[in-house]
């Protein structure tokens, strides 16, 4: 064996593709370049295994695989009896031997261009022409870690901005640097993250969303027009490359959803990086979504302080349970998955994470196809790597046994395109039994037990005392521990002694004769003496029969995924059910005003019957006496900023119309169930007020438990954030923040006209180029104008296809953009906040603009002063169309009590202000003919509430939402005991774990953050 390993560390590696002449300096080294494998289990491919078989490896190449391989001549054969050979573990994504990007010094202030010097993309965060291989480097170190996990080939990229350019894939192993590069420009890499760029542009995800949809636009336009305009090195470099597999990094499920749909709307594939919580959406993912799931589970908290356990989220305690099953829940699904060693530091973890998700149900194939075929072809390197066939290459990694059914499988070679690494060197010699050792003319007994590999030795002496006055003599037994090294079947055993012969360390090195059972050499004495000494067995070592570690499995069911997977979360989805009010005061806000002891019907989703006559009931109905008790349309926030993901703002330009609230939605806030609690229905959620022109909004029905494309109003209106005031110009921004324009409110001004002029003035370049027929197009050779995705918007809003809800305070420059609205042709649909409207009502009449205010804030900072709580009747009493609005997710949930100070503040009837927060927020969303009144055929968004709804007494009983039952106070008191039950359970499932030796980790405590107008960054 130690003749073959000699051999093969000479030149395993032979490329089987032809390489470019080389000169020699000297003799050329004797090469290997065939070697046969014997006698081992060999896994081909997932599902088909070879109990005994042969490989034939010639120059790097499989040349015969089976059952049977004959004698080759020139061929070294190795016997790998009772040894599993595994394909190599392929890698798709990691960063291996790429230098990792550093945040460059930011100076003070904004940085709005790109530093980036060269005809580059105008953001540094979109570099396409970016090349791993250019700045890649075989980190040894690294490629251990992988070789140990079983990872032979690794797809590896510059971890760095939003389109990260080419990555390549690299053989392990000790290779020719350049036989190990299988491809160069093997996949193109994306992410939400800008990551080490400084530019202020994108500052939230929705802007990436939107910078990646324009990069997208923008490379096909310039593929259209390279030969006649400037050149664009990062575009040219995209489109040449097209025909690779994109691969998208994510955080979490609700980000492959997003990547998802940017793939979608520009007709690309991309291949997603997972966050490993897919299973909570799991019937959002498909055969048709290919993800790359990473297994860096959760460790178990330290909770066995009851004051820290109480702190943890009960979703952060569900993960951490449900995290294992997330590959074998995909798999049921039959979503095609790699699995990715990305962010796991050892491999101690990411063997115990592995089998963690085989006990957790996933199949031995459907493992080692993540692990080896699927990856191959995401990658498209199936014709060369995957499986042990042949004319593949060599590539596989040798185990005791079969690492997919065996936890104690251990990892023992490494073979790199045909060339061999030694992970663990077999022990020639097994030293373990009972000895006589003789130093000197002294005896000593040497006991050796243990594993082979690493064992451990005790000397025992006996020291004879004799007695003075009964001269008796007794045996005193001493024994010291002795430390073991072993190379070959050279043996160096360490101990020290305190008896009648020898005091201190005494060292001692031999040959093992195995066969015989001898140790024989030279030692070391404490008095730096050298003897020679022998050691004789006389009693060998009986070892103990090691039970196999089948690895069992223990899937974990899916009753204990909730939607969403945390507090308070459906143990399976809502339906629809048809459901009777009957008996209650029934706030229609129609014609009927308030009904009396009126019944109420909900089918399929929308009001089926609202008054006081007779109806059938139908044979499924949930009735539900509502004697006593209130019901409403549902509460429509026309001003919100819960649910979004990851920045309210996009605040890196003057003007973000391209970002969509819409983008971001995030089902998984808890302030939606809060709402919920309090009657709201349906919201209006804005991008913030950093900019004039922000971007754009998304119109939800707050519908707990499903996910955001399901809670975005199907075929809403359209709408986009504007805003006036200090925000916008940056007052409270710090003294560096003097770069982006605007810095005063003259400059908020020029921005709108610039925009609605630029708008114009691309509309007609299209609109000359769209009056030639495609024959006349053809015939001049017109090309397309580049699609400007900021323009694009702003040109709705001109033709009346997009509302602006538009942020102020002040009536001067409230005048100032109605002002300008009516110069450029378009009307401002909503000014909310609007605490100053009471001064130009008539004016907001006269335009046509609708207000959406507070009830009483004010002073909150300077440009409120002039706030007054009777803003809202006076402006109602104008005849403008006036709402209520949160602004705040806690204020939300507590509108009908906003509402009420109206009727204190001005005297508006019970009905009218009920009506600012339901009717005439529908009106102001141009959805008044769907949602808030009680009307037939309306969607039923209805509220039951335990009293009249404007007084503080008022608790909601029941919240409906498209026919849906999304909170029931008595499910909700039921929920509170079911949290804490849950909560329980699972501390002391990770009580159990960390008695069973698992790694725990200490729990920091996150603030929750709610966004406002003014929120910078994520």
């Amino acid at each position: 064996m130690r003749f073959v390993v000699f051999l093969l560390s000479l030149v395993l590696g032979f490329n089987a593709y032809s390489q470019l002449a080389r000169p020699e300096n000297g003799v050329a080294p004797s090469e290997v370049n065939s070697i046969i494998l014997r006698n081992c289990e060999i896994i081909v491919s997932p599902d088909k295994t070879i109990p005994k078989g042969s490989i034939h490896i010639e120059n790097g190449v499989i040349k015969h695989i089976g059952l049977i391989i004959p004698p080759v001549k020139g061929a070294v054969e190795i016997d790998m009896k009772g040894k599993t050979v595994v394909p190599s573990f392929i890698e798709t994504y990691g960063s291996f031997g790429i230098k990792r990007a550093e945040k460059k010094n930011k100076r003070p202030g904004q940085q709005l261009e790109s530093s980036k010097n060269g005809a580059f993309y105008w953001n540094e965060a979109v570099h396409p022409e970016t090349q791993a291989i250019d700045t890649y480097t075989y980190n040894a170190k690294e490629a251990k870690r992988l070789m140990e996990m079983g990872f032979g080939v690794v797809s590896t990229h510059y971890d760095d901005g939003i389109v990260r350019g080419t990555g390549a894939i690299i053989a392990l192993g000790e290779l020719d640097a350049h036989a190990a590069i299988i491809n160069q420009n093997a996949a193109h890499y994306f992410s939400f993250s800008k990551g080490s760029s400084n530019q202020a542009y994108p500052s939230s995800q929705m802007g990436s969303i939107a910078l990646l949809n324009q990069f997208f636009e923008d490379a096909k336009w310039y593929e259209n027009n390279e030969e006649s305009i400037e050149k664009n090195l990062s575009l040219a470099h995209f489109n040449s490359s097209k025909n690779i597999p994109f691969i998208f990094k994510t955080e979490d499920k609700l980000e492959v959803l997003r990547a998802r749909k940017i793939a979608e709307q520009n007709k690309f594939n991309f291949i997603v990086v997972g966050g490993g919580d897919e299973y909570e959406r799991l019937p959002n993912f498909n055969d048709s979504t290919p993800l790359i799931v990473p297994i860096n589970f959760p460790s178990p908290y330290e909770v066995k302080d009851p004051y820290v356990a109480r702190q943890i989220p009960l979703s952060d305690l569900k993960k951490w349970e449900l995290a294992p099953s997330n590959p074998y829940f995909l798999s049921t699904n039959k979503v095609p998955f790699a699995i990715t060693s990305n962010e796991i530091k050892t491999v101690k973890v990411f063997w115990e994470n592995l089998r963690k998700t085989l006990e957790r149900g996933l199949s031995r194939n459907n493992a080692i196809a993540a692990l080896t075929t699927i990856p191959a072809q995401f990658l498209n390197i199936q014709d060369q790597f995957g499986t042990l066939e042949v004319n593949k290459r060599a590539s596989f990694s040798v185990f005791s046994k079969d690492p997919f059914v065996y936890k104690d499988a251990e990892l023992l070679e490494s073979w790199g395109l045909g060339k061999q690494t030694i992970i663990k060197q077999p022990t020639e010699i097994d030293v373990r039994g009972n000895y006589n050792i003789t130093l000197q003319s002294n005896t000593y007994e040497l006991k050796i037990s243990g594993e082979s590999e690493k064992p451990k030795g005790e000397v025992i002496a006996y020291k004879t005392k004799t007695d003075s006055n009964t001269m008796v003599k007794s045996v005193d037994t001493l024994k010291a521990k002795v430390f073991i090294e072993i190379e070959k079947k050279d043996v160096a055993l360490q101990f020290n002694l305190e008896d009648d012969n020898y005091t201190g360390s005494i060292t001692l090195h031999s040959k093992y004769n195995q066969r015989l059972g001898v140790f024989e050499g030279q030692g070391l004495l404490p008095t730096g003496e050298w003897i020679k000494w022998i050691g004789i067995k006389n009693k060998a070592h009986k070892a103990v029969e090691k039970r196999e570690q089948i690895i069992a499995v223990d899937s974990l069911s899916t009753k204990h995924i909730w939607y969403p997977n945390m507090a308070y979360g459906f143990d399976s989805m809502p339906q629809q059910s048809t459901y009777v009010l009957k008996n209650a005061t029934v706030w229609t806000n129609e014609e009927q005003g308030i009904l009396k002891r009126a019944d109420l019907v909900i089918k399929k989703g929308k009001i089926d019957f609202v008054g006081n006559g007779t109806y059938s009931i139908p044979n499924d109905a949930i009735v539900i006496e509502a004697k006593g008790l209130h019901v409403t349309p549902g509460i429509i926030d026309e001003h919100s900023h819960i649910a979004i993901s990851k920045g309210v703002n996009e605040s890196g330009q003057a003007i973000s119309a391209e970002v969509n609230v819409g983008d971001v939605v995030r089902s998984n806030d808890i302030n939606l169930y809060r709402q919920l609690s309090g009657g709201v229905t349906a919201a209006q959620l804005l991008h913030g007020s950093a900019n004039p022109i922000g971007g754009q909004s998304a119109l939800i029905k707050l519908k707990w438990g499903f996910e955001p494309a399901e809670m975005l109003i199907s075929d809403a209106p359209k709408f986009i954030k504007f805003a006036l005031g200090e925000n916008v110009k940056q007052t409270n921004w710090g003294d560096y923040n003097t770069i982006r324009f605007p810095q005063t409110r003259m400059g908020v001004e020029q921005v709108f006209y610039d925009a609605f002029l630029r708008a114009k003035a691309y509309k007609k370049e299209w609109d000359e180029y769209n009056a030639y027929s495609d024959k006349k197009k053809q015939k001049l050779g017109l090309k397309a104008p580049a699609i400007d995705k900021e323009l694009e918007i702003i040109w709705e809003i001109v033709n009346s296809e997009r509302f602006i809800s538009c942020h102020s305070y002040v009536q001067s420059e409230i005048n100032m953009l109605m002002h300008v609205a009516d110069s450029m042709g378009f009307t401002v649909n909503t000014f909310t906040h609007i605490l100053e409207g009471y001064k130009l009502a008539d004016k907001m009449k006269a335009h046509g603009a609708g207000g959406s205010t507070f009830s009483d804030w004010w002073a909150y900072k300077y440009e409120v002063n002039d706030a007054i709580p009777y803003n809202a009747s006076l402006m109602h009493e104008m005849g403008v169309l006036v709402a209520l609005n949160s602004d705040d997710a806690e204020m939300g949930r507590r509108l009908n009590q906003e509402a009420a100070k109206v009727i204190k503040y001005g005297g508006a009837t019970e009905e009218e202000a009920f009506k600012m927060i339901t009717l005439n927020s529908a009106k102001l969303l141009h959805l008044d003919d769907r949602i808030g009144s009680l009307k037939k055929n309306k969607d039923a968004d209805v509220v039951v509430w335990s009293a009249h709804p404007l007084t503080v007494k008022a608790k909601v009983n029941y919240t409906f939402v498209d026919g849906y039952l999304l909170f029931d106070a008595s499910r909700d008191n039921d929920m509170r005991k079911t949290n804490a039950q849950e909560r329980a359970r699972i501390i002391s499932k990770m009580l159990e774990s960390k008695d069973k030796g698992e790694r725990t980790t200490a729990f920091i405590k996150k603030k929750t953050k709610h966004y406002h107008c003014d929120t910078i960054g994520e």
